[in-house]
């Protein structure tokens, strides 16, 4: 009889989880999720950036292709020409040199997403 109640009491004790156990299994699955949580801030601040810069490039785009079909002799007749504009919160600054059988154009992009500004460089060639 004896031995059949210490092999109980032995089974009683190894069953389950002991405390410690759980509190280190909770401490894992809360570092995970806040983890996870983090991953998904970043990847959202990651999108915002993108988007910005996609819609200055868009800008940039618009610029180059506003500026071609305008007549060479029409685009910085007497010297170099700027410009500045401002779209949501993206400062275009544009500048129109005359070369030799060309206009060169340099625009520069400015958004709070980003700490040094973009620039973009198209050639336009004389036709005329």
């Amino acid at each position: 009889m004896k031995r059949r109640k210490r092999a109980a009491s032995r089974r009683s004790n190894r069953a389950g989880l002991s405390l410690v156990e759980l509190l280190v299994a909770v401490v894992l699955l809360s570092v995970g999720l806040l983890s996870l949580a983090m991953l998904s801030v970043r990847v959202m601040k990651q999108q915002d950036a993108a988007s910005s810069q996609q819609f200055a490039a868009l800008v940039v785009q618009s610029r180059f292709d506003s500026l071609a079909s305008i007549s060479c002799q029409a685009l910085a007749p007497s010297g170099p020409q700027s410009g500045t504009v401002t779209t949501r919160g993206i400062t275009e600054r544009w500048l129109i040199v005359d070369g030799n059988d060309i206009k060169t154009i340099t625009d520069t992009i400015t958004f709070a997403a980003r700490t040094k500004p973009l620039a973009y460089v198209s050639v336009i060639p004389c036709r005329d």
